[in-house]
């Protein structure tokens, strides 16, 4: 199967290329400019550009897109809520009209940050709040996308951890680097997630290729935890000192977007209609790379 992936240069759509060519898809990693994983055959595309966007696609002729590109800083999309809005939430009903019209199957990402944070281990019938600029956008993406192609599948993706791809760092990755080079660490004590690592996003985008599957699918880690004990957990795993964290609380957070308490996810139809099963939590710390690429 011939896969497309963009946003390849990003933390984790760059790994997912990677894993997916592992897997056996042979994959073409879509950028716009900085560097993909150099094993793979690339392109450079403006998606903002839907001419050149539909263009590529008759070109290359893929059988399936992993839309994986995203504005993913939320300081970012509070700063810039224009260019969210274009990228996350209008560029992927784009992508899913010009797939559904080419008969090309669709998966894309999301983020567990569409939620509010008032529960947790929320379903995929659990309803939206989200609190930013970049959960408001990723929800309108998601909603754009499944209108413009009802037969495409959408994976929101918990707080990844584990081994990404390029200068940032995932999760467990930014803790590790900050207690290498001793710097002090504030992590929340009261926001708590399901990370998970992209080998097991692999594994689901991989499932939601070859089964098919229409609609939402949560892919969150098997265990939910806070910040701050995840890390806790890096400095245990990796054998790092751990006198460098520090607890915080969430009202002491001074940046721009709002910390939503508690969107960890419940994964039971990835389970239950794929056969999904995400790797344990510690696997994914020990893949964590201990300096960027």
């Amino acid at each position: 199967m011939k896969v497309l992936v963009t946003g390849a240069a990003g933390l984790l759509g760059g790994r997912l290329a990677t894993l997916l060519a592992a897997r056996g898809f042979a994959v073409v990693a879509l950028r716009h400019d900085a560097p993909t994983p150099p094993a793979l055959p690339a392109l450079t595309l403006d998606l903002t550009d839907q001419g050149a966007l539909g263009a590529t696609l008759d070109a290359s002729r893929p059988d399936a897109v992993v839309h994986a590109a995203v504005l993913s800083r939320a300081d970012e999309c509070e700063r810039r809520p224009d260019l969210a809005t274009d990228l996350n939430a209008r560029l992927p009903g784009r992508l899913g009209a010009a797939c559904r019209a080419r008969g090309i199957r669709l998966v894309g990402l999301s983020t567990d940050l569409v939620f509010g944070g008032e529960r947790a281990l929320s379903d995929e019938r659990a309803a939206p709040f989200p609190l930013g600029v970049y959960g408001r956008t990723k929800l309108e993406g998601e909603q754009a996308l499944l209108s413009a192609d009802p037969s495409a599948a959408v994976a929101r993706v918990a707080l990844v951890a584990g081994r990404g791809h390029g200068p940032r760092g995932t999760a467990s990755e930014s803790i590790a680097w900050a207690l290498r080079e001793g710097r002090t660490v504030r992590l929340f004590a009261d926001e708590h997630r399901t990370p998970v690592d992209p080998e097991s996003v692999a594994d689901g985008v991989a499932l939601l290729l070859e089964r098919g599957g229409a609609g939402l699918f949560h892919l969150g880690g098997p265990e939910r935890l806070s910040r701050l004990e995840l890390g806790l957990r890096v400095a245990r795993v990796l054998g790092l000192p751990s006198r460098g964290i520090e607890s915080a609380l969430q009202a002491e957070y001074g940046g721009p977007d709002r910390r939503p308490a508690d969107t960890s996810l419940d994964s039971a139809r990835a389970r239950q209609e794929l056969g999904w099963k995400p790797g344990p939590l510690d696997r994914a710390l020990r893949s964590s790379r201990l300096q960027p690429d």
